[in-house]
């Protein structure tokens, strides 16, 4: 997931002037805090789908290693969120021009010839999983990656999102449009459990809240985090990083509290906090994942080295998130040989989620570099014959 987003657009340089706006005219400055909040999506996707394979969901919640497993799930399904306000923050000025439509090859071309490993990898550690027919439908449906299949459908409108964003006249505008999204999108998951609650008085509370939080837009909130991204690029907001990373620790304990006591001893409700997209839109998972970004994002980081892998990995993003599917496959397919029972795999996060994302960074700078290779070959022998025409 590029940006998650943003396969072709110079990464994070930014034109800024003395004065800290943007401006044409001005030379381009890396912004480091960038590659830090893509670079930790990216090894979020890895973290959260650690959980899938070693059978934390169908694992009873009743001991200290699952709640800390299920406080980690919270965090780490931030990712998502994190690499939509990314789409907004890079794209929010892209235009309805050719060029922006063009910008969507390579991300289809890496969702192409990377899924189509993993088909071949998965037929050879599972057998035939994937016949034509199969593989044709899960390419079509985008079920083999579902968020690339998202953001096509966001590119298609974004600059049609930003006519909007841009129309409005002043922030206290931009906040109304951010409040009224997250009231629509975000509010329900939590609001609901109120008015589901045994005790009248809190039941009757959730009720009327419900009337600011109806439950049919929810499927709206990727809009919440692209326009997030947007403001942030913006207005450029600044705020103490003691106060955001004790919200971030707030919201994924609270979020972890509330899956522990609906579970009851069982195991984890995938519903409990939203039944949109794995609780995505749920706000206090908006709340940590802003908290996060704005965290993150405006840090300056000194070292050269530390800022060289981060912008490697940042430029790779969309890579890593489908080489680590593969990986996946591959990692736990000999781990299960060898463990058997969730807890087991509970320390062996600290072992393979490294292991993955190291190899999925490998793999996806050798394809980009082999990708790269090729665009400039194809381009240029086009631009040859374009000359030999024109003479």
């Amino acid at each position: 997931m590029q940006s998650v987003t943003d396969a072709n657009n110079n990464l994070n340089n930014i034109n800024i002037n003395t004065a800290g706006h943007e401006s044409n005219s001005t030379i381009k400055k890396r912004l480091p805090g960038l590659d830090l909040v893509r670079s930790t999506a990216a090894l979020f996707v890895v973290s959260v789908h650690f959980f899938f394979n070693c059978g934390y969901y169908s694992t009873p919640l009743n001991d200290r290693v699952t709640f800390m497993m299920t406080v980690m799930r919270w965090l780490f399904l931030c990712c998502v969120p994190l690499y939509m306000m990314l789409t907004g923050y890079f794209k929010c000025n892209k235009e309805l021009n050719r060029q922006h439509y063009l910008s969507l090859i390579p991300v289809f071309a890496a969702y192409f010839i990377i899924s189509t490993i993993k088909i071949f990898v998965g037929n050879y550690y599972y057998g035939k999983v994937y016949g034509i027919k199969e593989a044709l439908s899960s390419f079509g449906n985008y079920t083999i990656a579902w968020y690339v299949g998202f953001y096509f459908s966001l590119m298609a409108i974004a600059p049609f999102l930003n006519r909007l964003w841009h129309s409005l006249r002043n922030k206290k505008e931009q906040h109304i449009l951010l409040i009224s999204l997250a009231c629509i999108t975000t509010l329900y998951p939590v609001v609901s459990l109120f008015s589901a609650s045994n005790t009248d008085i809190v039941s009757w509370i959730g009720s009327v809240a419900e009337l600011a939080a109806p439950n049919y837009w929810q499927m709206l909130y990727p809009l919440l985090y692209y326009f997030l991204g947007c403001y942030i690029r913006e207005n450029k907001p600044h705020f103490n990083k003691l106060i955001l990373f004790l919200i971030i620790i707030a919201m994924v304990f609270i979020n972890a509290g509330i899956s522990y006591k609906y579970a009851a001893g069982g195991n984890f409700i995938w519903g409990i906090l939203g039944t949109v997209d794995c609780g995505y839109n749920c706000i206090t998972v908006a709340i940590c994942s802003t908290a996060i970004f704005l965290f993150l994002y405006d840090f300056d980081i000194k070292s050269k080295t530390a800022g060289f892998i981060l912008e490697r990995i940042s430029a790779v993003s969309l890579e890593i998130y489908l080489f680590s599917a593969i990986f996946d496959i591959i990692i736990f397919d000999h781990a299960k040989r060898l463990y058997f029972e969730m807890k087991d795999f509970a320390w062996l996060f600290f072992i393979l989620v490294p292991i993955n994302f190291i190899c999925s960074v490998l793999c996806s700078t050798i394809y980009r570099y082999l990708y790269d290779t090729v665009a400039r070959f194809i381009k240029s022998r086009t631009s040859s014959k374009q000359k030999i025409d024109n003479t």
